[in-house]
């Protein structure tokens, strides 16, 4: 398909360099893509796992007081809101402020098209058990891609798919009803207690993914360098500035200890003035909705279910290089690396793809999104135990699970992980908004912008996307694709050139 001649030069400032390693996942982290973003702290305890367990009645009384400490601590430092999902660790972060402070939570809970219906049941459960207020958040389909540019600026980062926007629309929607000024989050659990069997696995595969679509996306000046071990050359990264004998306190959107924010923590940012209301299309029934690809929070397939992320075989550049090979983000060499694969993963995926979208995302709306999972005195219990007692029978998170079996109900404490709905545009109820935005987006001209991009093979990549089923295996790893491009455009958009 020829393309048109660009009618503006490439003169914005995101790095070409950065964009390319973005994109093919050569960079351990992608905190720097803008030039003055202050990065997410996340400072996960320098610990071993125990190998063997020797007392599990004893590590579960041990990791329940270490929750209840943490969660009292926010709650008498005056925060009693919280995100609930009706997942086990919502559920128990519900539960456990309800216990402290009895009839004082309200609690939020989102109503969007992919959210689970058996989870969204029991947060009203939780909200009946524990006393607390619950405030359902209705977010109709068709303010999603409206508002993705919005939720791009906020993130200051890329968005792989319309979760993350929901996120910010939730969190805009609630500020609007009264909440806050500060909410927990269960955010980090499954980082720190293993929730998804199979998550490092997955992780694994869908950055082949991601790699095997870049080589084709990429002009081929701006594939990053390989070496003959098929490791990238840039290996450095500021992922780890922080000392690791520094004190830590909960982390929340601005770095803040619990104790105090920082000034400006508050500031609201100008109003979109598009707030969702009302119940105006059916894409609100409940049930499992849509043919959307499964996949769970942490972008990923749970235990290798779904033919999506299945491993097929390895990708080859055009010398030859198997791109599967290279190792995978968090793999790469960095000056502070945690002394284990599980950490230095549960690092990556927090401050890439996990917290982005709850803290920042708050944080545009004068919002503070506070962790109990990942503040140091619980995250250091957590992180400590044996692996033997936290994966069982297919469950993740078995010992928690276990330790709160006198806050959460069975049905809820012990529900199956389900696989969360992975929303393309494909599977959208307003699929022609999502294409149109697409389109918008990703022109000649926008992609010419971006400097890296091989525009006319980027273009017969999205024909060949808009005639895709949702259910195709190729639907998933193409629509992070396209929307990781779509975010770079609207962040270049918005970038002022260097000095």
């Amino acid at each position: 398909m020829p393309t048109r001649p660009p009618k503006v030069p490439p003169a914005r400032g995101l790095s070409p360099r950065a964009m390319s390693d973005l994109l093919f996942h050569a960079r351990a982290s992608n905190a720097d893509l803008l030039p003055d973003t202050e990065p997410i702290g996340v400072a996960l305890p320098r610990v071993i796992r125990e190998a063997e367990a020797r007392d599990e009645d004893g590590l579960a009384a041990r990791l329940l007081a270490a929750w209840s400490d943490t969660v009292r601590a926010h709650v008498e430092a005056g925060t009693q809101e919280v995100s609930l999902s009706g997942g086990v660790d919502s559920a128990a972060l519900c539960s456990m402020a309800a216990r402290h402070a009895p009839g004082k939570v309200r609690a939020w809970t989102m109503d969007v098209h992919f959210a689970d219906a058996v989870e969204r049941s029991n947060a009203r459960r939780m909200a009946k058990v524990t006393g607390a207020e619950l405030v359902d958040v209705l977010i109709p389909d068709s303010v999603l891609p409206d508002l993705f540019e919005h939720a791009v600026l906020a993130n200051q980062a890329v968005i792989l798919n319309a979760r993350a926007v929901a996120s910010y629309v939730f969190y805009l929607e609630a500020r609007r009803q009264g909440a806050g000024p500060v909410l927990l989050s269960g955010a980090g659990a499954d980082e720190v207690l293993q929730g998804t069997p199979g998550a490092l696995a997955s992780a694994k595969a869908r950055v082949d993914e991601d790699r095997m679509l870049a080589l084709r996306a990429l002009k081929l000046e701006a594939m990053p360098a390989v070496d003959n071990l098929r490791a990238p050359f840039r290996a450095g990264s500021r992922d780890h500035a922080g000392s690791p004998g520094a004190a830590r306190g909960a982390v929340d959107n601005s770095g803040s200890p619990l104790d105090g924010a920082p000034h400006g923590d508050q500031e609201s940012k100008p109003s979109t003035g598009h707030f969702p209301s009302g119940n105006d299309g059916s894409d609100q029934t409940e049930g499992r909705r849509g043919n959307s690809t499964p996949v769970d929070n942490l972008r990923t397939v749970s235990e290798g279910w779904n033919s999506d992320h299945a491993p097929r075989g390895p990708p080859v550049g055009n010398l030859g290089t198997v791109v599967a090979a290279q190792p995978a983000p968090w793999e790469l060499a960095q000056e502070d690396a945690l002394p284990s694969e599980e950490l230095r993963y549960a690092k990556w995926v927090l401050a890439e793809l996990i917290l982005p979208p709850e803290l920042r995302g708050a944080r545009a709306h004068g919002l503070t999104v506070r962790t109990p999972y990942l503040d140091e005195g619980f995250a250091r219990v957590a992180l400590a135990l044996p692996e033997s007692v936290l994966q069982r029978d297919g469950f993740g998170k078995w010992l928690f699970r276990h330790a709160v079996r006198s806050l959460v109900p069975d049905e809820v404490r012990l529900a199956r992980k389900t696989p969360r709905y992975g929303h393309t545009a494909l599977s959208s109820p307003v699929r022609s908004r999502w294409l149109e935005l697409y389109r918008a987006w990703l022109s000649p001209d926008r992609l010419y912008s971006l400097q890296v991009i091989d525009t006319q093979a980027m273009l017969g990549l999205m024909e060949r996307y808009v005639r895709l089923s949702p259910d195709d295996a190729q639907a998933g790893p193409m629509d992070r694709l396209l929307m990781r491009l779509m975010s770079l455009a609207m962040l270049q958009a918005h970038t002022k050139a260097p000095p």
